[in-house]
């Protein structure tokens, strides 16, 4: 009988930096990502074989991606960490990296000192019968739609049913559910999801959800964008969802969601940076590449995933 890798164990600490890697330069780019780090390519290439890197490689490795250490270790979520370049993060990461056993006494430890100082709020408990819950820690809340087609720019008010995703990014609530089935799709095989769709929005605006735990514990501060328009179909058509992060920077020559300067609503193309300018591409011949100053972007974040709902007809 086959027994089941620990989820800290060196083996799986490799799958997900090669997993990382996929997201962040696609199939061939075990270089690029080798250079970005540091090593060497045939160095590097152990790390997603059955060498976990040193402790401070597995910091410049989550740092690059813009997801939590912890994660990359344990594959569970941890709270917010300071900033990574702290000598009590690295001394914790060499532990970690040297007894990757030692992952979840530490987690428990950190949690007991974090009460006993009180810098964090106690766990939240069971709420009465009828009193509004917080929202599922899995659950990705979609905070607005995407343009797949051309930037469109307003001078006074935005039209129906565009919004400013900085206002709504914070916002996020529970309620009773109705759910579809989806796809989540990344680097590799696709992965269950699900499409949360409450049965009233709640006072914050927000009545999607899209639900899936290891993404969720990879990038804590995710949220969701729907796609409006085909300009990147056939690989994001309209009608899916994208998965962001504000920890995650967009990647060039990979899809990502951008705000301009002057535009209500984002979205979504290839992004390539050329020294001062920005290029967004699209997938569909008939619209060209469009070329704006790169200080004209507010933000640009790239996509982690797609979800798909196969089959739904109101897309």
């Amino acid at each position: 009988m086959k027994i089941k890798p620990s989820p800290s164990s060196p083996q799986a600490i490799c799958r997900r930096i090669a997993q990382l890697r996929l997201e962040l330069h696609g199939v061939r780019g075990k270089a690029a990502f080798a250079r970005q780090l540091g090593v060497s390519a045939s160095t590097y290439d152990y790390y997603e074989v059955d060498r976990v890197p040193p402790a401070d490689l597995l910091v410049k490795i989550a740092d690059s991606a813009g997801i939590d250490l912890r994660w990359l270790i344990t594959g569970e979520s941890g709270a917010v960490l300071p900033e990574s370049a702290h000598p009590v993060i690295r001394r914790a990461a060499a532990l970690m990296a040297a007894h990757p056993d030692s992952a979840k006494p530490l987690a428990a430890f950190i949690d007991v000192l974090a009460e006993a100082a009180g810098k964090f709020p106690p766990k939240a408990q069971d709420s009465p019968p009828g009193e509004a819950h917080e929202t599922p820690a899995d659950w990705i809340p979609v905070l607005g739609r995407s343009a797949a087609g051309v930037p469109r720019f307003w001078e006074t008010s935005a039209p129906e049913g565009l919004t400013v995703l900085a206002d709504l990014m914070p916002k996020a609530a529970g309620a009773r559910r109705d759910v579809a089935t989806a796809c989540l799709e990344g680097a590799g095989d696709a992965q269950p999801a699900q499409l949360v769709t409450l049965k009233e929005a709640t006072p914050e605006g927000v009545c999607e959800f899209v639900v899936c735990g290891s993404l969720k514990a990879r990038h804590p501060d995710a949220f969701a964008v729907r796609i409006d328009g085909s300009s990147m179909a056939p690989d994001i058509a309209h009608g899916d969802y994208v998965i962001l992060s504000a920890s995650a920077p967009a990647v060039d020559s990979r899809p990502a969601v951008v705000q301009l300067a002057g535009q209500i609503g984002v979205t979504c193309k290839l992004f390539r940076r050329e020294k001062d300018k920005v290029h967004l591409v699209s997938l569909a011949p008939e619209i060209g590449p469009q070329v704006f100053p790169a200080a004209e972007v507010l933000w640009a974040l790239r996509v982690l995933a797609k979800v798909r709902i196969p089959g739904r007809k109101d897309m």
